[in-house]
């Protein structure tokens, strides 16, 4: 299982500086010396240079701990986990009654999908300051969270939260876990919550309009979004989470004006092409040519997109070319979701009409095999998307 990138990008916030004021060997210069010409290097960005340079900082018989925690540092802002690992165990293996050294190394595993091995540096024995416990509850929270051991989780990020509530991260990530188990009312009690520690973070405003849109108070959300873009305009995040709740909110022309205004600005993220399109098919719109761009650029930027092949359908079907929209829903069904039922009943209804009659027999009958109590596959399918793309973006700080 890979971190995600947003995910990474915490992770970089997160790690730990020890301050020390130690008074310098010569075996101490040495260290330093070499941190700086991996510095330079990394700077440059000769990634192989750099590779040299740790090698060479690693058979330095001494280094300082506050050095190769700066370098780890340095080294995990590039997002080169791997060589930041490599000098984070050395600092555990050298300074094994440093905490910062053991959570550092814990991060670079979790960032590096090695769950377990974060896990068991976590574990490891100690005495901790009330800080320091709390910081190893909120890291052991995404160790669990990541490994399905979801009650364990929920246990840490709760120390966390209610040992510092305002620690902006592990209120987020509380919310962000009640989230994912749409378990809405608890996340926004969370995140309200902790919202008076947070009045001035847009990040915090934008978990707490994610919340407000995935647990159906979205005229809030709406309010959150404009309040989050009037401090920051060009936050494309709450751009999108604005027009989604415009979009479930059926305020489709809000929608549309929303996702036009945002995708003219650079950076757009992929969804708004989508909601783009969907609110002018709900407007009856007749640009054809607009909305068959938007949902091809959908799907070049959501892995999967279901549902921007079946409105795709629907967009051929009006401009009357029920073939295009035929093979828009075979895709749909033989190469995205074969469990998608609305496909399996549109299709037999065009393939009815272009009289191939066996085969509506055959759509008709897969749907009907598939068991489903979604009643809102559409609601469900953005709710899912949006907490993918927004909470990862908003984690991602």
């Amino acid at each position: 299982m890979l971190v995600c990138k947003a995910v990474i990008d915490r992770l970089r916030t997160m790690i730990l500086i020890a301050g020390l004021s130690l008074s310098l060997s010569a075996q101490e210069e040495s260290g330093r010396a070499l941190a700086a010409a991996l510095d330079r290097v990394l700077a440059a960005g000769q990634t192989e240079r750099a590779r040299q340079a740790l090698d060479e900082m690693l058979a330095c018989p001494h280094v300082d701990l506050e050095v190769l925690l700066e370098t780890g540092a340095k080294l995990a802002d590039r997002d080169l986990f791997e060589m930041a690992r490599a000098i984070f165990a050395r600092s555990v293996s050298d300074y094994p009654q440093s905490f910062e050294a053991r959570y550092n190394l814990a991060l670079a595993n979790f960032a590096l999908g090695r769950f377990s091995e974060a896990q068991t540096t976590l574990d490891s024995n100690g005495v901790l300051s009330e800080e320091q416990h709390l910081s190893r509850e909120y890291l052991r929270g995404k160790v669990y969270d990541a490994l399905g051991q979801t009650d364990l989780a929920e246990k840490s990020f709760l120390a966390a939260f209610h040992g510092a509530p305002q620690q902006e991260n592990y209120a987020l990530d509380l919310g962000l876990y009640y989230l994912r188990r749409h378990l809405y009312a608890k996340a926004l009690g969370t995140l309200k919550a902790a919202e008076k520690y947070h009045e001035d973070s847009i990040y915090f405003e934008l978990g707490l309009g994610l919340a407000q849109v995935l647990g159906d108070d979205r005229s809030r959300a709406i309010a959150t979004c404009r309040r989050i873009l009037a401090k920051e305009p060009d936050f494309g995040s709450a751009r999108l989470l604005l027009a989604a709740a415009f979009y479930l909110n059926g305020e489709n022309q809000n929608c549309a004006s929303e996702t036009a205004a945002a995708l003219r600005r650079p950076g757009g993220l992929p969804h708004l092409y989508y909601l783009h399109a969907a609110s002018l098919l709900k407007l009856n719109s007749k640009e054809y040519a607009v909305m068959v761009h938007d949902l091809d650029e959908a799907k070049r930027g959501i892995p999967g997109c279901a549902f921007c092949y079946f409105e795709q359908s629907k967009v051929h079907q009006k401009m009357g070319d029920e073939g295009a929209a035929i093979a828009d829903l075979e895709q749909l069904v033989t190469r995205v979701d074969a469990e998608f039922s609305q496909a399996w009943y549109r299709l037999a209804s065009l393939y009815q009409r272009a009289g191939r009659t066996d085969d509506a027999a055959k759509a008709l009958a897969r749907f009907r095999s598939i068991k489903t109590e979604q009643t809102d596959l559409e609601t469900e399918y953005l709710r899912k998307e949006f907490l993918s793309a927004l909470g990862a973006e908003q984690a991602g700080k």
